[in-house]
């Protein structure tokens, strides 16, 4: 049963800033909750929103916070994560950060770590992909792994083009590159782009349509030999209607859009089932956040099959936790 329920808002500065096409970041905002059961057990969680990903705005995430303190206190932690659910689709990030600490509770009870408690094969390490800090960077971590993210979709294509080829030959032996256009282009230029990039290491695209739907998605799809991933777009395009395409293959998931990792965790088996691909991603919250996401990768991919978004501490000047090391690429899990 939940005793306590504490908040504290945070701000924390990024190293440099984070760009999109769509926005321009210098430090990051959220609210840390702080629950504490009849036993004594405390856990945290972390509240990160981030409207351009879809969800609630941080004055709606503060607003929420209120009626799930009241829907929190003196209730059992397992029916607690089912009476979340009236406030997911408002209040994602919010709910995000409550149902965190709920799973870490839980856990403890069963001296389990969060991704055991979801799934029970689930070991304590994580294949991730490392991100680029831009193009004309040369800046790549040997041990944070052979996949490499990348912004696109900001420049005019034919620069983004020659700079892209240009940061190829900088690739680790094996190394690819996770293209991310955050709905940057339209359809002719996403096919631009995409048709002069058949020679290079490229492991996906994510987001590449600034007008999505499901059908030009998989228009373009059927035309390249790696997966496009549906990410931000997902609330627009509909879980049901993705999963009845068998064209598109791959899905990215944050639980911090979700509204939490058991939530992630339960779409992304139900994803699994029809085939789909599935990725879970930070979305620049704190080593927090980042931890409860990582455990959700590793109970949503048990054998290492993908490598998953977790990198993204090292963007921060400051933290409000310990980064889980990566070697090699690998996330081991505390």
């Amino acid at each position: 049963m939940i005793k306590q329920f504490h908040t504290r808002p945070y701000r924390l500065p990024f190293q440099t800033p984070w760009i999109t096409h769509s926005s321009h970041r210098t430090e990051r905002e959220g609210i840390l909750v702080e629950l504490v059961d009849e036993q004594g057990n405390h856990a945290i969680g972390e509240c990160a929103p981030l409207p351009e990903i879809g969800t609630e705005t941080l004055q709606q995430c503060q607003r929420a916070l209120t009626p799930l303190c009241q829907q929190s206190l003196n209730q059992p932690l397992e029916p607690l994560l089912e009476q979340l659910s009236p406030f997911r689709q408002e209040a994602p990030a919010a709910c995000c950060g409550v149902e965190s600490a709920l799973i870490e509770l839980l856990a403890q009870r069963q001296r389990l770590t969060p991704s055991r408690w979801m799934n029970p094969l689930a070991t304590q390490q994580v294949r991730v992909n490392q991100i680029a800090p831009s193009l004309t960077s040369a800046s790549l971590n040997p041990d944070a792994g052979s996949i490499i993210k990348i912004k696109v979709g900001i420049q005019p294509i034919e620069r983004e083009l020659a700079q892209l080829k240009a940061f190829a030959t900088r690739l680790p032996p094996g190394g690819e590159m996770r293209l991310d256009a955050n709905c940057g282009w339209s359809l002719e230029e996403a096919r631009q782009f995409l048709a002069e990039t058949g020679t290079l290491p490229i492991e996906s695209i994510e987001e590449p349509l600034r007008q999505p739907t499901v059908e030009s998605l998989a228009q373009l799809q059927s035309t390249l030999p790696f997966p496009i991933a549906v990410d931000e777009s997902l609330s627009i395009l509909g879980l049901e209607a993705l999963l009845n395409n068998h064209t598109l293959r791959r899905l990215v998931l944050k639980p911090t859009r979700m509204g939490g990792p058991w939530t992630t965790f339960q779409t992304a088996r139900q994803l699994q089932r029809s085939g789909k691909e599935v990725v879970i991603t930070s979305a620049l919250e704190s080593s927090i956040g980042i931890l409860s996401a990582a455990h959700c990768a590793a109970a949503v991919d048990p054998e290492g099959q993908q490598a998953h978004g977790l990198t993204t501490a090292s963007w921060l000047a400051e933290d409000l936790g310990v980064a889980a090391p990566i070697k090699n690429g690998i996330l081991t899990l505390p």
